[in-house]
């Protein structure tokens, strides 16, 4: 099952990427710590985003539930969102459509 959109999928890229910056450790999905996170440049980290954004979105098409950092992101289908939890509290909603 893939991830159903309507909108244009660069525009649920970048809110997608604003949304995982809320969470901690969010570079941990890529293999990095702190130390090599921080190494990167702005340019670099922008995008990692975008590619950690896209596996994401790759990866809600098979699983509901994808582990970032210390929060996750959850596909909810029958809503048309991507909802990115912060431990139990929702601190972001990417609309599909």
């Amino acid at each position: 099952m893939a991830v159903k959109y309507k909108r244009q999928y660069s525009l649920i890229i970048e809110d997608l990427v604003e949304a995982i910056k809320h969470l901690e450790g969010y570079y941990r999905l890529i293999g990095l710590d702190d130390n090599g996170w921080d190494k990167l440049d702005e340019e670099e980290q922008n995008e990692c985003l975008k590619t950690m954004s896209h596996d994401i979105i790759y990866g809600l098409g098979k699983e509901p539930i994808i582990y970032v950092g210390n929060g996750k992101v959850q596909y909810e289908s029958q809503l048309a969102q991507i909802r990115v939890f912060d431990g139990n509290n929702c601190v972001y909603v990417v609309r599909l459509n």
